[in-house]
C-alpha cells in the first residue's frame, strides 16, 4: 500500500514537489509556534514551590516628629523603635485570624527586590538569592520539606548559624541534593563564619513564569539583634508575612486596620498598609502577562493562518481529482477505500517532509535561537513534546483538508464527474 502512495506521489511529482516544500516550512515555522506554547505553558503548571494563598504582607512606618501623636526618644516607656515593632509583631501572633507570622526582608513571593550573596566550599563559589527571615516564614508560604515532613519541621530545623536551601541549590556539586544537607558553607568569602544546611526545601520557583532552576535561593536565618540592626541603623522595618487561619470570614484586611489605631500602634511605629499576595502577584507579573496575552494572539493568528493554509491546499487538491475519484468508483473502488487512500497520501507526504524538518528544528532549539532558550534547558524532554505536538496538529489539519472534500467528491456519479472533466 505504502509502495502504491509512493509511486502515486511520483506520479504527480510536480505538485507534490511544491506541496512537499510548503509542508517542510510550515513544519519549521509550526514547530517554532509550538515550542514556544509548550514551554510556557509546562513551566505555569509547575509546581511553584510555595503557597501564597491566604497569605498577606504588611508594610510598616514611623510616625514623623510633626504628627500629634509622635513620642519624643525615650517616651514613657524608653523603648526603642526596634522594640516597639517587635510588640507589635507579638501582639499580631496573638490574633485570633492569624495562624502564622514572619519578618524578612526581600524574601516573600513575588518580590520586585532581591539581595544576591556567593555561598561557598574551599575555592569554589555559587551566587545566590539571600531570603533572610525568620522560621515561621516557611509556615506562612508552606514551603515543602524535601523530605515530606512539611514546613513545620523546616521552622523547627532553621536557627541562628543555618541556612535552608532547596535541594537544586547547586547541582553541579550536589546533583539533586545528594549529600547537601549538614554540609557547611562561607557566605562572601568570610571563611571565619560558616553556615551549616539545616534542612532542604522542594525547589521553589521566582514567580509564575521563571522555572524553578532560576533564581535559586538560601533561607539565612533573621533573628531578634537583625531586626534591632536594621532598624536601629538604616531606619528599615523588614516586611512582615501572615497567613490567615482557615475557614475566616471575609473582610479581613478592613478589620484589621481598623483595629491598628487600637491595639497595633505601639510607640512610633504603626502599620501603614496590608496587601493580599493575590494583588501582589497580580500586580508584580501584569506587564508579563499582558506580553504573554499580546504574544499569544499573534501565535492564534499564525496558527488560524497555518490551518487554514494547510486545510485550503488538501481541499483544492482532492477537489481536482473528481475525476480520478469517480474513474475509480466506476471500476469497483469503495468511496470509504478513497478517502484512505487521500489520507494515506497526505500523511505520507508529510512524513517526507518531516524527515529534513525535525532536524532543523532540533538545530534550531539546540543553537537557542528561540524565544524560550533561557526558560527550558534544551534537551530531548523538551524537543520531543513539541515535535509530538507540531505532528499531531499537522495530520489534524491534512485529515481536515482532505476528508470532507473527498468524501463530497465520492458521492458524484462517474458520468458527472467525466462530464465535467
Amino acid at each position: 500500500m505504502i509502495r502504491f502512495m509512493l509511486k502515486q506521489l511520483w506520479n504527480e511529482r510536480k505538485t507534490n514537489a511544491w506541496l512537499w516544500a510548503e509542508l517542510l516550512v510550515v513544519l519549521i515555522a509550526l514547530w517554532i509556534v509550538t515550542d514556544w506554547s509548550y514551554t510556557n505553558i509546562y513551566i505555569y503548571l509547575q509546581p511553584k514551590g510555595f503557597n501564597s494563598e491566604h497569605t498577606y504582607r504588611l508594610t510598616f512606618n514611623k510616625l514623623p516628629p510633626k504628627s500629634t501623636n509622635y513620642v519624643p526618644a525615650g517616651g514613657e516607656t524608653g523603648s526603642s523603635d526596634s522594640d516597639d515593632f517587635l510588640a507589635i509583631v507579638e501582639r499580631l501572633r496573638h490574633h485570633p485570624d492569624i495562624e502564622y507570622i514572619s519578618c524578612s526582608v526581600n524574601a516573600s513571593p513575588y518580590n520586585d527586590s532581591n539581595n544576591h550573596e556567593t555561598f561557598g566550599q574551599d575555592s569554589v563559589s555559587v551566587k545566590r538569592l539571600v531570603r533572610v527571615c525568620t522560621p515561621d516564614f516557611f509556615n506562612v508560604f508552606q514551603y515543602a520539606n524535601a523530605d515530606g515532613t512539611g514546613s513545620a519541621s523546616l521552622a523547627e530545623a532553621f536557627t541562628e548559624n543555618t541556612i535552608i536551601v532547596p535541594v537544586n541549590f547547586w547541582e553541579e556539586r550536589y546533583p539533586a541534593g545528594k549529600n547537601l544537607s549538614g554540609q557547611s558553607f562561607y557566605q562572601n568569602n568570610d571563611t571565619t563564619h560558616a553556615l551549616r544546611v539545616a534542612a532542604l526545601t522542594q525547589p521553589v520557583r521566582y514567580n509564575d513564569f521563571m522555572p524553578d532552576w532560576k533564581h535559586i535561593y538560601s533561607a539565612v536565618y533573621m533573628g531578634e539583634d537583625y531586626i534591632s540592626h536594621m532598624i536601629s541603623n538604616y531606619g528599615m522595618y523588614p516586611e512582615v508575612c501572615i497567613r490567615t487561619r482557615p475557614g475566616m470570614p471575609a473582610g479581613f484586611t478592613e478589620r484589621l486596620m481598623n483595629d491598628s489605631p487600637r491595639n497595633y500602634n505601639v510607640g512610633n511605629c504603626y502599620i501603614q498598609s496590608i496587601l493580599s499576595f493575590d494583588k501582589i502577584r497580580h500586580k508584580t507579573q501584569l506587564d508579563r502577562v499582558n506580553a504573554l496575552k499580546k504574544r499569544s494572539f499573534i501565535m492564534l493568528f499564525l496558527l488560524v493562518n497555518i490551518f487554514l493554509g494547510i486545510t485550503g491546499t488538501f481541499w483544492y487538491r482532492t477537489q481536482q481529482r473528481r475525476s480520478e475519484l469517480a474513474l475509480r468508483i466506476a471500476l469497483g473502488s469503495s468511496p470509504s477505500s478513497l478517502s484512505l487512500l487521500l489520507i494515506g497520501e497526505g500523511l505520507l507526504l508529510l512524513a517526507l517532509a518531516a524527515i529534513p524538518a525535525l532536524p532543523v528544528c532540533y538545530a534550531i532549539g539546540n543553537a537557542d535561537l528561540t524565544d524560550v532558550a533561557e526558560q527550558v534547558k534544551w534537551g530531548m524532554a523538551r524537543f520531543i513534546p513539541g515535535a509530538a505536538i507540531t505532528l499531531a496538529l499537522m495530520v489534524l489539519m491534512i485529515v481536515a483538508g482532505i476528508w470532507y472534500p473527498a468524501c463530497q467528491a465520492t458521492k458524484i456519479q462517474p458520468a458527472e464527474a467525466l462530464h465535467e472533466e
